[in-house]
């Protein structure tokens, strides 16, 4: 079952409006730096082949929100889109994209994106990423996963993340087989919604009843960004589908069989904060030491666990991260947008081209 969320049009009238008369707690998103307009559109997907095991009724399917952002043509009469309609805490945030307009003529057969968020995030606080992604004429997916991060529908319902997915305090600092352990309920999970939402997108690109995405994807080589929790649902997403050429995560890292039996054959981006990186590094080099692959291992200095993501931009009093957030968004879109131009397009060489920055430390890992 698909179903398009229409945002009402008294919502994104505001947000046009919020645009050109600024208000004291608007909060702008960076500008995408791609030639093309950004357009996005969400949909509810029910995967009527499992049960939600998060609703009053034991009947009930499992639904996947999902939110796309895309390459566009944008005309006169084009209104923005909100940043979330829906969601109090989000409302102030204005971004660069546009609500459903066409997709761009001169792309064509582009590369898709998925993005899995972390546990307890929101698939929209990825949209600086998403936009820019999308202006570069990627196609970009981002999943609410209902139990795994917060997940807001359309009609206002909230499913908050289960607590049961929550490691308890110490644990993440090892023994990692015991971290490994915990988290295979929430990537099974996880990996079974990516595929869901992959296979909804397949019948978006044979035939869209809009049109708008009919023969416009690349299915047969697709990247994927995970974060926390998503770069280890990420990691074993990639490991089973050979048709995924392209896997960055920050502070994420694939489950256990595939750190140490090598089951990743393409090359990765493992992202990590300089602050987070001595108490994971055991962690890394299972990954390093059995890929067969080459690795950038990226150390971002002054980062935080949250700096890929919009929430320390637009609450920056929350977070105590040392890096300025719009330095770090700056930053995160130079790296995951090089990754994917290099490893989906063959443009550039993400450790040569990002040399200059001085908060990343960036070596390539092969075991050749």
């Amino acid at each position: 079952m698909i179903r398009i969320i229409k945002i009402p049009c008294f919502i994104i009238c505001a947000l046009v409006a919020a645009q050109f008369y600024a208000q004291a707690d608007t909060v702008k998103l960076l500008a995408p730096t791609g030639p093309y307009p950004v357009g996005t559109m969400i949909y509810e997907w029910t995967d009527a082949s499992r049960f939600a095991n998060y609703t009053t009724h034991p009947e009930d399917k499992r639904t996947l929100v999902a939110q796309i952002w895309y390459p566009a043509k944008v005309g006169d009469t084009d209104m923005s889109a909100p940043y979330n309609a829906i969601s109090k805490d989000y409302q102030k945030v204005v971004g660069h994209s546009f609500s459903r307009p066409a997709f761009h003529p001169s792309v064509q057969n582009t590369n898709l994106i998925l993005i899995a968020p972390g546990r307890g995030t929101e698939r929209f606080l990825y949209t600086t990423l998403s936009e820019d992604l999308a202006s570069h004429g990627f196609v970009v997916v981002s999943v609410d996963m209902p139990l795994i991060g917060y997940t807001i529908f359309g009609d206002g319902k909230i499913i908050k993340p289960s607590t049961a997915f929550q490691p308890p305090p110490g644990m993440m600092g090892g023994p990692y087989e015991k971290v490994d352990k915990f988290f295979e309920a929430p990537t099974t999970m996880g990996v079974l919604d990516l595929q869901f939402v992959y296979e909804q997108l397949k019948d978006l690109n044979k035939a869209d009843p809009n049109q708008r995405f009919t023969g416009k994807l690349n299915l047969d080589a697709i990247g994927i960004f995970g974060h926390s929790l998503g770069g280890r649902i990420a990691g074993q997403y990639t490991s089973d589908n050979k048709y995924v050429k392209a896997y960055a995560a920050m502070e994420g890292i694939p489950p256990r069989a595939v750190r140490y039996k090598g089951l990743i054959n393409i090359p990765t981006a493992m992202l990590c904060s300089k602050g987070t990186f001595p108490y994971a590094e055991e962690n890394y080099n299972s990954f390093l030491e059995n890929a067969p692959s080459p690795v950038y291992l990226v150390i971002m200095n002054q980062f935080g666990h949250n700096s890929v993501t919009d929430n320390p931009y637009i609450y920056p009093e929350s977070f105590g991260y040392d890096i300025d957030p719009q330095l770090a968004l700056e930053i995160t879109r130079k790296l995951i947008t090089g990754y994917f131009v290099m490893q989906l397009r063959g443009v550039g060489e993400l450790k040569q081209d990002l040399k200059d920055i001085e908060q990343l430390i960036i070596t390539k890992n092969t075991n050749e």
